[in-house]
């Protein structure tokens, strides 16, 4: 992974009525796909029509229509993918939630997998038989980063934000954030408050991680956490259950 670089791909629907070879995936590796919403206009009705009665409804209820088309282009990118996993149709698969809300192939139960989507741009990771939980942010200046580190960070993460350079401090109050949000989406729950108990340990150069719990007994797994070299402005992070982790990723313009 190191010298890869993740891409964000325009979705493409899959043309014709034959399948593609199922990909491979070994219980190690995590494989992310990134994704630009972004979908023509002409093949919207071919999308929707891969999508489940729930997520039409869930469309119908946005009001704009850029994010209709945004969460059209996104759940249609998961089934086009997922079905490269399963080496069924897109429209085939069915989808159930734990308790706790997390989504999950009925019929597929080995392949995991999560999505994470922002401002026009998505991320989507897969894995076999181990939870998995990915997240993505854009960096935008105007946020007042000293102000929400000091509310929610602990502080070792204000030192790891502060000790660098002035340019990089969004960046990295980033990384804070979505190396927290792809842990507690591979747990299948929300982002838990609050999070100043809570601190990362970075190794591997600054490109891995982990979640160091605090002190209140707060119980989770074990995980490694990669954060995913992105264009400039982005900022990403996979995680995984399980002590070893290797990252690749994937494209819309593969076979």
């Amino acid at each position: 992974m190191d010298d890869a670089f993740l891409r964000f791909d325009p979705v493409r629907l899959d043309k014709g009525d034959g399948r593609k070879p199922v990909i491979e995936i070994q219980f190690n590796d995590v494989q992310v796909w990134g994704l630009l919403l972004e979908i023509d206009s002409g093949d919207l009705p071919a999308a929707r029509h891969f999508l489940s009665g729930d997520e039409l409804e869930r469309i119908d209820r946005l009001v704009s229509a850029r994010h209709r088309q945004q969460f059209i282009a996104a759940h249609a990118a998961l089934r086009i993918v997922l079905s490269r996993y399963c080496g069924r149709y897109p429209e085939e698969l069915a989808f159930h939630k734990t308790s706790t809300g997390k989504p999950f192939l009925k019929d597929e139960t080995a392949i995991r997998f999560n999505l994470t989507h922002s401002h026009g741009r998505a991320l989507i990771a897969v894995a076999r038989d181990r939870e998995v939980g990915i997240d993505l942010e854009k960096i935008r200046p105007e946020v007042d980063i000293a102000h929400l580190a000091e509310r929610f960070l602990s502080r070792e993460d204000r030192v790891f934000i502060e000790s660098d350079d002035p340019a990089r401090q969004h960046e990295r109050f980033l990384q804070t954030w979505v190396a927290r949000e792809a842990v507690f989406k591979a747990e299948g729950k929300g982002m838990t408050f609050p999070l100043h108990h809570d601190h990362l340990e970075l190794s591997g150069r600054g490109k891995e991680a982990r979640l160091i719990r605090g002190r209140d007994g707060c119980e989770g797994m074990d995980m490694p956490i990669r954060f995913l070299p992105l264009e400039p402005g982005w900022v990403g992070a996979v995680a995984a259950q399980g002590t070893n982790l290797a990252v690749s990723f994937r494209s819309f313009e593969e076979p």
